[in-house]
């Protein structure tokens, strides 16, 4: 077999199996067949070291996920590749021997069904074809592994278009040649094709539903309350940052394990709360509308988030108390310790039970005064605060009280199960990096905002030599205890150049943030965020 001949054939076998995944695309938006490159991404995440995984997490956010699935489907589309190349090379001769084409490329095609399914699937733990994933019918086995056969018959039509394996190109008189083209072919790519249709419909209808679920008002719940505030922040270079201190749903930050978000059917979801309750209890989302409501601010911020970085929000969140659910149930029974959240994704988190318990412990599901977005968790989320954002579930289907400390899925990754968020101040130069002596009589604003999780915070500092000396900043009253703060300085720097401006938070308890630097693994960044200011006359 000549270079050339093995390049056309992989770039043959890829570019069908780029069609063929895209088809597979949309069959697993529509629940009909497992997807691939998400199952091999999920292997991947468990093994890949935290210095890998964090710089994406921290460098692309939300978007990280889309770019590994991306990558992990043009791999897919590789593999593709070389199961045509290792057919043509090994089996073609002795399959089109027997066969018309069309079968031929149909049998290919049980070769990648067979490696996914057999494979790939179980360890992922998700068993044979997938049939065990949190997404997979339940009362229907079958679905799945005839869903990955459907795509791998479409993707073999694909094939037959371009495909020309030498058996066929030598074949006697009589044989079955690239132009066989009888009554028996067309009546099975005839098949092929209406039973991709009917499937790519039920896949049209989960795109839909997958897009409609989020089309709703993302504003703020309320107008920004400035009474009360220094009068700094009513300055018109404070603007962007008070109008930003409730995030709108549509811009808050999203992390999780799943590079499609779970689409819940809410009117056949329901919650369970059960282990060492005393009455075991199902909510259906009616219910849990029904129960004393709560409202509250409250600020999340991602384990990964590093200095100064963009992966934490406030929301104004809506919801039923979890200690009103664990009261409904009975109350916790004896040798309860930890409360587990338990999301219809297969991930999992437990928190301390005297955690979950506080009053501003919620089963949210509301953000700014709109139903919960699916991104963020419709139906359900957990909300804890003072943790870090892995410590409260999205699409939770069940709450469970159980008798022992519990690590969930990102703590058996090495990550902290601790997740006590850190106290920061973040730093926004205004207007970012620069600014200049000649505009408002050389007054300089340096804002940010201030973190410390549910222990507030009294008092944010700013230094211009490198700690030796710090001076206090004015702090916007928080618009909730568990909420991060906005702060502003007017600095006059007097003479042109480059400054280095630190920034502190100090608690409401009185304890200042620590100054030792560390990294985002395991258990969340820590140091003073050091901002650049360059200064023009």
């Amino acid at each position: 077999m000549t270079p050339r001949r093995v390049v056309s054939l992989f770039l043959t076998g890829a570019l069908a199996g780029l069609g063929g995944l895209a088809f597979n695309f949309l069959l697993r938006l529509g629940g009909v067949a497992p997807f691939p490159p998400e199952s091999a991404l999920s292997v991947f995440l468990r093994v890949v070291p935290a210095s890998i995984e964090e710089p994406m997490v921290q460098r692309f956010g939300d978007f990280a996920g889309q770019l590994g699935l991306l990558v992990a489907t043009l791999v897919a589309a590789a593999v593709y590749g070389l199961v045509v190349l290792l057919f043509d090379l090994l089996l073609a001769k002795k399959v089109f021997g027997q066969l018309k084409r069309f079968e031929g490329m149909l049998v290919l095609g049980l070769f990648p069904w067979a490696l996914f399914g057999l494979l790939l699937f179980p360890v992922d733990g998700d068993a044979l074809f997938g049939t065990t994933s949190p997404y997979a019918p339940v009362n229907a086995v079958w679905v799945f592994p005839l869903g990955l056969l459907l795509v791998q018959a479409v993707f073999a039509l694909m094939l037959s278009a371009v495909y020309h394996p030498l058996a066929t190109l030598k074949a006697p008189p009589g044989g079955s040649g690239v132009r066989d083209t009888g009554r028996r072919e067309f009546i099975e790519k005839g098949t092929v094709l209406v039973l991709a249709a009917a499937a790519g419909i039920a896949g049209l209808g989960g795109l839909d539903q997958l897009f409609a679920a989020d089309v709703q008002p993302t504003g703020t719940s309320q107008p920004v309350d400035l009474q009360g505030a220094p009068p700094i922040f009513s300055d018109p270079r404070l603007t962007s940052l008070v109008d930003s201190e409730v995030t709108p749903s549509s811009s808050f930050y999203r992390v999780a394990i799943d590079v499609i978000d779970p689409v819940v059917d809410a009117s056949v979801w329901s919650l369970k709360v059960d282990g060492l309750v005393k009455a075991p209890k199902s909510y259906s989302l009616q219910d849990l509308t029904r129960l004393p409501q709560t409202s509250q601010y409250t600020t999340l911020e991602c384990v990964s988030n590093e200095l100064n970085g963009d992966l934490i929000g406030n929301a104004n969140w809506t919801g039923v108390k979890i200690s009103d659910l664990v009261a409904d149930a009975g109350g916790v029974g004896p040798g309860a310790t930890y409360v587990v959240f338990y999301s219809v994704d297969g991930y999992s988190v437990g928190i301390p039970l005297a955690r979950a318990l506080m009053p501003d412990s919620l089963a949210a599901y509301g953000m700014n005064s709109q139903d919960l977005p699916v991104r963020h968790g419709y139906p359900l989320r957990g909300l804890i605060p003072g943790l870090y954002g892995m410590m409260s579930a999205k699409w939770v289907e069940r709450i469970s009280v159980v008798g022992s400390v519990y690590e969930g899925y990102w703590q058996t990754r090495g990550w902290t199960n601790t997740a006590t968020v850190h106290s920061q101040a973040f730093i926004i130069p205004l207007p970012p990096a620069q600014a200049s002596l000649s505009k408002y009589g050389g007054s300089i604003i340096l804002a940010g905002y201030a973190f410390a999780g549910d222990r507030g915070i009294s008092k944010v500092e700013v230094s211009f030599d490198n700690g030796r000396t710090w001076e206090e900043a004015q702090v916007k009253p928080p618009i909730s205890d568990i909420t991060w703060a906005l702060w502003a300085y007017e600095w006059k720097p007097g003479s042109a150049g480059e400054y280095s401006v630190l920034a502190r938070a100090v608690d409401a308890a009185g304890k200042v943030q620590t100054s030792s630097g560390e990294g985002t693994y395991p258990n969340g960044a820590t140091g003073y965020v050091n901002a650049l200011v360059q200064i023009f006359d």
